[in-house]
């Protein structure tokens, strides 16, 4: 019996799909793997698009052209992936963890049996080429144009009442999360859930932010925009203050930056992702920054110091509390931060590349702390 691999969804939210197909397609489609023989089943909307843009040497097939060729039922998905599975003799389906339910049982009844990868469906995801780490550094270049927009802006800006004022009125992050989507957008990519978090906003780490953005207080900047080509993301976080930073702030900005750069230092190919966690941490712990992850609401340093970026913003590998060991090719960010809810949050990320020494930057930006 041939092996027999199988992939139903949209290439837009399916990381996988869009990697064995190297296009953007909305809505889900077929596409198989029987021994070396591989096949896309799409719509008629799809056909042309797909007989141009899909992978050599796979095979391109509209729906009714598919329907006759494998004698199915009808068009529905289950009847066309039965019609494959009695024409190629195949025993059992592999599929990604992410296979809908619904249509394993509807292939279920028709004595189709699926079963899901023990692992990664396409582990050499894990594993960028040198083709996919220039995506990811287009994907980290265009979040560095929406920084830089950003950071114009608050330089360009005056502080009233405590607030920051642009262009006469007061500055909010939707405003600036706005400015940041707009650059992004006119040069290839897609911003979605932009971090302009601020004050206690910025202790939440994932708070997108929100209302007038008070001066003297850290405020975070995490923008990770997808290029809209490739289906490749990029990954960026800066903390800056616009006017003063207070003593604590000065420090856990000292501490983030140094827990970064020694993280970075530490990446190479065979260490285990833990001690580069650990690394943090202690560090952390140092510089008198106390976790608590327990507490309501955690603070500290409470969040992985890093992950794989590349068709999905979270990825394989984590840097975190797991023993993996780091290979040459993975692509990861390292992101410390702290947070307190009295002061706000603080947190720097750049993403790297593990080379055969050490680890390649994508990211070229700057550190600094305090615009006046």
């Amino acid at each position: 019996m041939p092996t027999a691999r199988l992939i139903y969804a949209d290439s837009e939210r399916c990381a996988d799909m869009r990697y064995a197909t190297g296009m953007f397609v909305p809505d889900p489609f077929i596409w198989a793997a029987i021994g070396r023989t591989k096949m896309m089943i799409v719509s008629p909307l799809e056909i042309g698009r797909a007989s141009l843009e899909a992978p050599r040497g796979t095979k391109v097939i509209a729906i009714d052209a598919a329907r006759r060729e494998f004698k199915a039922r009808d068009a529905r998905p289950s009847s066309l992936i039965a019609a494959l599975t009695r024409a190629f003799k195949i025993r059992r389906w592999e599929v990604p963890g992410s296979f809908p339910v619904g249509l394993a049982q509807a292939l279920g009844k028709r004595r189709v049996t699926v079963r899901a990868a023990k692992g990664a469906f396409f582990p050499k995801r894990e594993f960028k080429t040198k083709r996919e780490i220039a995506m990811v550094k287009e994907g980290e270049q265009l979040a560095e144009a929406g920084l830089d927009v950003a950071l114009d802006i608050v330089a360009k800006s005056k502080i009233r009442g405590g607030y920051i004022h642009w262009r006469g009125e007061l500055l909010t992050s939707e405003r600036l999360r706005g400015e940041i989507d707009a650059t992004i957008s006119r040069l290839g990519g897609i911003a979605a859930n932009t971090i302009v978090a601020s004050g206690s906003h910025g202790a939440d780490p994932h708070n997108c932010g929100s209302g007038p953005i008070p001066a003297h207080s850290p405020l975070i900047f995490d923008i990770f925009p997808r290029v809209t080509a490739t289906g490749y993301f990029g990954d960026l976080t800066r903390t800056v203050v616009k006017g003063k930073a207070t003593p604590v702030v000065k420090r856990a900005f000292a501490a983030v930056r140094k827990a970064r750069n020694h993280a970075k230092r530490m990446i190479k190919p065979g260490i285990k992702a833990n001690s580069v966690h650990n690394a943090v941490h202690e560090i952390f712990a140092a510089a008198g920054f106390a976790t608590d992850a327990a507490a309501d609401p955690p603070h500290g340093f409470f969040h992985g110091t890093g992950h794989g970026v590349g068709l999905e913003i979270h990825e394989a590998p984590r840097l975190s509390t797991l023993p993996n060991v780091l290979r040459r090719g993975q692509v990861v960010t390292v992101e410390p931060g702290v947070y307190y809810r009295d002061w706000g949050g603080m947190r720097l990320e750049d993403v790297v590349a593990i080379s055969p020494g050490g680890c390649q930057s994508l990211t070229s930006v700057s550190s600094f702390l305090e615009i006046p």
